[in-house]
């Protein structure tokens, strides 16, 4: 098929920091021959778009289905859903591999990327268990077609600093043999340099692990690299071998159980396929034109010992000869050659051989399933966060890393709720201060209408205040309120707006960070604004119910003032007016104390500081 198919790579941005993740993930956009966008779809991503605009899923190895709960529930259940052509990448296949394979069945995949060699498929994706999809055996990680701009130019051998460099790591004797030569490749050549004076870089704990350029930079400074087979024979299909080796762990304070001692409960399950692959590692030392010190192996069959590495034995019987040959520089400098031209130069190993071939087997599948072309809607390119604050993801037209469109979730989501918790004690606050003061106005009506007729009937004239709710200090907050909401749901939705713009366009991480935290901004300017709010609604209630009360005290006086000069007919109306003035000012102060007594307790947890 002719026609360009659009492709979704669906991987975990929180492995793109290894290099050769990366470099994976973009040679599918640069060689397969799709148009190709990705999708982050691991740590409870949400997921939410049609899969249907596109013709194929890719699922990258980076997102493993056999951790649990690792690959999001709602990129899952859309994958299942899809119904064009499913490609799965696995590597590290040996860990809890029943669930792994009931996930090939349970979404349908058709066809598979596996480590596994071809001649031993049948042990552990057996073809009765998978009909109709298809295995194809792959590396861990290929020759990036444009190593000469992404990496440094190598330097001669002679130039070198680091006779001897490795790195590596100490995984326990749960991966059996492979696992632990990765480790003891490195402690022995240490302790043999160490002991002949020799100057070497090894090292195998965690904190000296070398990412991104500078362990290219490390590679082509080293004048010899050691290595081992990648991969493991063990497979632990139901978990049960990881189960044993971590409670012999407990048991031993925390200790890890070292191959040997973890070596009974493997060696015969890992006699039982040989899977010692080649690694990504290999192709960048041939990159860098550095020699390599690598133990026996099969290498996936991809290289050949003397030819293109230095082969070392696994007892070290040999290391004394290894160690002389490391002194003839320009028979270093062939082999590398030798190296570079055959995984390098020859095209036969690089990932734009890689994504050719995948290319081939998903259009033979095609065709195999009469699939046509997808036929839906272009999917949204924006932001969309759901109830909570969470940003949904969207396809983007490059891999991106951790740190890429990383909205603070946390103070995003608790921003949002405040805002709306604030906005609701507002109204209530509101609702409840208007009934107080229209009561508290209300309360000598019949009062002040008795005293005004008393004083025209006997011809005397008296000023009244009178308070207005309209015209009041507390209804000019509760009007500057809506009119500040509105400027602020305004600015909320302007900087999203800039924030789902610089997403879109797949701008500069600078641009995207700065447009995140302007949206952050002004939801924390909204918040601070509604707490202000909050205090002056407070401020103005206590302000306006004292002016009600001083006018009120004003009508006790007039009528104390005119019962002087009234007859005693309307004296005695007044005198019984000011009786009732006493009782509900003795009320009244009963109210207020146990209002105010709400009021305090409401405050004491209205105003809870962000978490910085």
């Amino acid at each position: 098929m002719s026609t360009t198919r659009r492709a979704l790579v669906a991987y975990s941005k929180w492995s793109t920091f290894v290099q050769t993740t990366l470099d994976y993930l973009n040679a599918l956009k640069q060689f397969s021959g799709h148009s190709v966008e990705y999708v982050h779809a691991t740590h409870n991503a949400l997921v939410d778009f049609d899969f249907g605009y596109y013709d194929i899923v890719f699922h990258s190895y980076c997102a493993r289905f056999c951790c649990d709960a690792y690959v999001s529930d709602t990129y899952r259940q859309k994958l299942k859903a899809f119904r064009g052509i499913k490609v799965l990448a696995v590597q590290d296949e040996y860990d809890r591999t029943d669930t792994l394979k009931a996930a090939i069945k349970d979404i349908g995949f058709d066809i598979v990327l596996t480590c596994v060699p071809q001649d031993s498929l049948e042990y552990v994706y057996p073809c009765e268990e998978f009909p109709g999809v298809e295995f194809l055996t792959v590396f861990t990680g290929y020759a990036p077609d444009d190593f000469a701009a992404s990496m440094p130019k190598p330097k001669p051998l002679a130039e070198r600093s680091i006779p001897v460099g490795y790195r590596g790591r100490d995984i326990g004797g749960v991966y059996g043999r492979l696992g632990f030569e990765k480790f003891e490749i490195g402690r022995r050549m240490k302790e043999v340099c160490d002991a002949r004076g020799i100057k070497c870089n090894i090292a195998m704990d965690e904190a000296s692990r070398i990412y991104g350029t500078a362990w290219f930079d490390f590679v082509g400074d080293c004048q010899a690299m050691l290595g081992s087979e990648s991969g493991c024979n063990v497979f632990d299909f139901d978990g049960s071998i990881a189960k044993r080796f971590h409670e012999m762990a407990a048991a031993n304070g925390g200790i890890a159980p070292s191959y040997e001692q973890f070596k009974p409960f493997v060696a015969a399950r890992e006699a039982e396929i040989e899977m010692g692959q080649i690694s990504p590692r290999i192709f960048e030392c041939a990159i860098m034109r550095t020699p390599m010190v690598l133990f026996n192996g099969r290498y996936s069959d991809a290289i050949k010992p003397d030819e293109h590495y230095l082969s070392l034995e696994k007892d070290f019987s040999n290391v004394d000869q290894i160690l002389e040959r490391l002194k003839d520089i320009p028979a270093l400098e062939a082999m590398t050659q030798r190296a570079f031209d055959h995984l390098v130069a020859s095209g036969s190993f690089t990932y734009r051989a890689f994504c050719t071939r995948i290319a081939a087997a998903i259009e033979s599948k095609e065709v195999e399933k009469q699939i046509e072309p997808a036929q839906a809607a272009r999917v949204p390119i924006g932001v969309r966060f759901d109830a909570s604050g969470l940003m949904y993801e969207r396809p983007t037209a490059m891999p991106k890393a951790a740190k890429d469109f990383r909205v603070p979730v946390a103070e995003n989501s608790y921003y949002d709720s405040e805002i709306q918790r604030l906005s609701d004690e507002f109204d209530r606050l509101e609702a409840f201060f208007r009934a107080e003061l229209l009561r508290i106005d209300a309360r000598y009506p019949l009062e002040t209408e008795t005293l005004l007729s008393v004083t025209a009937a006997s011809n005397i004239r008296v000023e009244i205040p009178s308070w207005d709710i309209a015209g009041s200090e507390f209804a000019r907050v509760v009007d500057r309120n809506r009119i500040e909401i509105g400027e602020d749901q305004a600015r909320r939705q302007q900087a999203l707006a800039v924030f789902e713009a610089s997403l879109s366009n797949d701008d500069e991480e600078a641009v995207i960070a700065a447009a995140s935290h302007a949206m952050l901004a002004g939801k924390q300017a909204t918040y601070d604004s509604l707490e202000n709010r909050i205090r002056e609604l407070n401020e103005t209630y206590e302000a306006d119910r004292s002016k009600i009360e001083r006018e009120q005290r004003a009508i006790r006086r007039a009528i104390l003032s005119v019962a002087m000069k009234v007859p005693l007919k309307h004296k005695t109306v007044l005198g019984l007016i000011l009786i009732k003035f006493a009782f509900r000012v003795v009320r009244s102060r009963a109210r207020r104390v146990l209002a105010g007594a709400s009021v305090a307790r409401q405050m004491i947890t209205l105003f809870p500081r962000p978490r910085t």
